[in-house]
């Protein structure tokens, strides 16, 4: 967790440097699609007017305007520039070229607002102005700002209003400002004339060759980033995949990005390309990279991958979903729409999906209960219920188990976390229990005998411990005498467990053939009342073993590890 630590602090403080430079426009999507809406409305209403002509009003002017700059119309919109008392070094300026430039400058920082500008004769009487001036918008320069006016002046027998002569003379200084590169200009002539997502001709040329340039600089970036990652062992195989998608396209659209913002576009162009789309377009495959980055570091670690690899998987899931609706909002949010509305929605919502979910959602709690708690883990074999199994996946919703028999169950959490789970690999010790039903016919000092070897025999074995170590003569039953041994394996392993439990069946026939003794089968006789019982007992020990009630300790201590485990067989004996 430590090495993990830096690498996602790292990796969150480029994301979030990722947000900050995507949320810095001013005028936002839904500023521009207002609008938009707002002067094809204005448009309507002035249309349905027949008593006014362009530029009896600032609102006719401007509207006229517009329509011969959406045409490329430059001459007729070149009318509406008052050309009067111009400095001696505009003299020879060409009216045509100058509306085109301010027509590029405006639309580069501003939007102009049809409902704000007086369709009334003489203008707002309210703006402080003299009554033949009327203000258009400001353009912000490095040092200042600057106002652009529409001034009311005397043409043909009527006064008409037109861009005024202030504004006129600023022109030059504009486009020096923000204007193209003149053999950008030139090249333009050369393209075929056509605007596309607000857009010129060249600047459509110019991002198509950014979109190459942009993929092929992703990709060289992206081999030589995974060149690097070869020669290192430690964070290969978890970063490759990082760097293969996610950081590559990151880099793509942000570059893209950047090279977008140089092409001068208008602020439509850049609303719909630049800070709307690209910016949160590389948030989200930085933010879905992290994500699946920092869980590959915390799997990459065996005990994690062993435990928490069920519930990882969802997690992460999840915190991508998360990711791109946060990532979403937020853009939403810079676009100029309020959230608050679709932040309560989404609460509303929250509530009536728990509702419906309730089980759904008390399995992820159990999930999380059993992850805290660990009464189980992956690899364990345990029973639950009638379930016995091998515990294989603990999962957000259900918990996988393999059955000795290679199905599989699938148990909810819920039903997990509160009922009662034995985890037979828990266990310290494996238990040995065997009750030996001797036939009826055996005698006293048979049986004695049989004790005292059988007591030896779980006190001298080198697998099984002194707890609960015992052999007793229980019961006498109508059929059989019945013995019962109790002891415990070393060992958890059931494998292991097994193997001891056949070598201690194998030594207690052994004992049992050694003492002419006979376990009872379930059999019927019949014994004539006139004929005497036979006795089976022909076997009798020569001394008998005086074992009762036990050992003492210290015989039990020599005793322990004198067998020979695994038993030698009789071929190895010899």
């Amino acid at each position: 967790m430590r090495r993990i630590a830096p690498l996602a602090l790292a990796f969150i403080g480029l994301f979030l440097i990722t947000l900050g430079h995507a949320s810095e426009p001013a005028i936002t999507f839904k500023d521009v699609i207002d609008t938009g809406e707002k002067a094809q409305e204005v448009k309507e209403q002035a249309q349905n007017d027949d008593s006014l002509q362009p530029g009896d009003t600032p609102l006719s002017t401007m509207l006229a305007l517009m329509d011969a700059v959406e045409q490329g119309a430059w001459d007729n919109a070149s009318q509406y520039l008052d050309m009067r008392y111009l400095p001696a070094d505009m003299a020879d300026a060409d009216p045509a070229v100058l509306i085109k430039q301010l027509s590029i400058v405006w639309s580069q920082q501003r939007i102009l607002d049809l409902t704000r500008i007086s369709n009334e004769p003489e203008g707002h009487s309210n703006d402080g102005l003299p009554s033949y001036r009327d203000k258009i918008g400001t353009l912000t320069l490095p040092d200042e700002s600057l106002t652009l006016y529409l001034q009311r002046i005397p043409e043909d027998g009527r006064r008409v209003w037109k861009i005024s002569n202030t504004t006129v003379r600023e022109i030059p200084r504009l486009w020096d400002t923000f204007g193209y590169n003149p053999a950008i200009v030139k090249l333009a002539d050369y393209l075929p004339d056509f605007t596309f997502l607000h857009m010129q001709n060249w600047q459509v040329a110019g991002l198509v060759l950014i979109l190459v340039g942009c993929w092929i600089i992703a990709a060289l970036t992206r081999r030589l980033l995974l060149a690097v990652l070869e020669h290192s062992d430690r964070y290969r195989n978890t970063l490759h995949r990082f760097f293969a998608v996610p950081v590559r396209w990151f880099l793509f659209f942000k570059l893209l990005q950047l090279g977008v913002g140089e092409l001068g576009l208008s602020i439509k162009a850049r609303v719909y390309l630049n800070e709307s789309a690209l910016g949160y377009l590389a948030s989200v495959f930085l933010a879905l990279g992290i994500i699946e980055l920092l869980s590959a570091l915390f799997l990459s670690n065996a005990t994690n991958q062993k435990y928490w690899s069920g519930i990882i998987r969802p997690v992460r899931t999840i915190l991508k979903m998360i990711a791109i609706v946060v990532i979403f909002l937020l853009w939403l949010s810079d676009s100029g729409y309020d959230i608050t509305t679709v932040l309560t929605g989404l609460g509303i919502g929250s509530i009536a999906i728990a509702l419906a979910a309730q089980k759904t959602l008390e399995n992820v709690i159990g999930a999380f209960t059993l992850y805290i708690a660990k009464p189980i883990q992956p690899g364990d074999f345990c029973k639950v219920g009638t379930t016995a199994g091998i515990i294989e996946e603990i999962g957000l919703r259900s918990t996988r188990i393999r059955r000795t028999d290679r199905s599989v169950v699938y148990v909810p959490n819920s039903v997990l976390s509160s009922a009662s789970i034995e985890n037979i690999s828990e266990s310290d010790l494996r238990r040995y229990r065997r009750d030996l039903h001797i036939r009826l016919g055996a005698t006293p000092d048979q049986l004695r005998n049989l004790l005292a070897d059988l007591r030896r025999l779980i006190y001298s074995h080198p697998r099984l411990t002194e707890k609960a170590a015992r052999v007793r003569f229980v019961d006498i039953l109508r059929d059989s005498y019945r013995l019962e041994i109790n002891a415990y394996v070393d060992s958890s392993e059931f494998g292991e467990y097994l193997a001891v439990s056949e070598d201690l069946n194998l030594r207690i026939l052994s004992l049992l053939e050694q003492q002419g003794l006979q376990l009872a089968v379930p059999v019927q006789q019949w014994i004539r009342g006139d004929r005497p019982v036979e006795s089976e007992g022909e076997t009798v020990p020569d001394s008998t073993l005086q074992a009762f009630p036990d050992f003492e300790k210290e015989a039990k201590t020599t005793m322990k590890g004198t067998l020979d485990y695994p038993e030698k067989g009789r071929h190895e004996q010899e």
